[in-house]
């Protein structure tokens, strides 16, 4: 008849084995009842490493200190529950942290300054922040802006039907819708006299053309050099209008093609002229 074992047999049985080898480690021997109800025998071995980390001599006897108050013969370190660990500072030593403190200044003070730049440009076709030269929709949105000089001279013409305002002053280029008495528009110039210089030196500019280059030839109306609008440096163009078709035509024959400064000129006229019927 066989005897049915009790709970301090199964004490016994559950308490690990544990043996020392000859290279320091140990095996560790237990048992255990799996799933199926089978006992498995389980054999770990185990190697205990020793980790000795040195730290400051003033460091350790703080460690030593004897706590007091509520502390009062409390165990070694921080208690969480009464004491709260604040933040880590690294310690850097040398000077190299002041170089890399300026550069992140700096840094920061850029971005700072081309965010502020960013906001206070506006884009006139799609109010966008960028230049309205550089607008990715500015081909397909010129067409559907109103143009300003149209609407002047609607409000002019507007101005002058309307009776009650009688009085009023009407710019002298309004009246009549911005029609002169020939029947052409104000906004069309007189460029029949203007010319296009073009293959300038970047170093020309408009006093350096009326009083080096073109005052020979007769009075100059307005001489306009042509520049980059982001950079303020010249594009090698510009336009001359002179008093006279004829003094025109005289800087025409002289110039075109002639050295200046290093370069050889183009010139031409700013429109191209019909040719005369005969």
């Amino acid at each position: 008849m066989s005897q049915q074992g009790t709970w301090a047999d199964d004490v016994v049985e559950n308490q690990p084995l544990i043996t020392t080898n000859e290279d320091g480690t140990k095996t560790v021997i237990t048992y255990r009842i799996n799933e199926k109800g089978q006992k498995i025998k389980v054999t770990q071995i185990v190697k205990e490493i020793i980790v000795k980390e040195s730290v400051n001599k003033e460091v350790a006897k703080r460690k030593q200190w004897a706590k007091f108050g509520e502390e009062k013969n409390a165990a070694p370190g921080p208690d969480y529950r009464t004491t709260q660990v604040g933040e880590e500072v690294h310690l850097r030593l040398g000077t190299a942290w002041k170089t890399a403190e300026k550069e992140a200044e700096e840094k920061k003070a850029e971005e700072s300054m081309l965010s502020a730049n960013t906001r206070a440009i506006t884009c006139r076709y799609c109010k966008g922040q960028h230049f309205s030269s550089k607008c990715p929709f500015k081909d397909s949105l010129a067409s559907l802006e109103p143009d300003p000089m149209d609407e002047s001279s609607e409000a002019g013409a507007a101005a002058l039907a309307s009776p009650s305002a009688p009085g009023k002053y009407v710019p002298r280029h309004l009246r009549n819708g911005g029609i002169s008495a020939s029947g052409e528009s104000s906004r069309e110039r007189d460029d029949s006299s203007t010319l296009k210089i073009a293959n300038l030196n970047e170093m020309v500019d408009e006093d350096m053309l009326r009083n080096q280059l073109l005052y020979p030839f007769g009075p100059l109306v307005r001489v306009n050099v042509v520049r980059n609008r982001e950079t303020g440096r010249s594009r090698g163009l510009a336009f001359a209008q002179f008093a006279s078709e004829s003094s025109a035509q005289r800087a025409l024959d002289a110039l075109d093609g002639k050295g200046f400064h290093s370069l050889i000129l183009q010139v031409g006229w700013s429109k191209p002229k019909k040719p005369q019927q005969q």
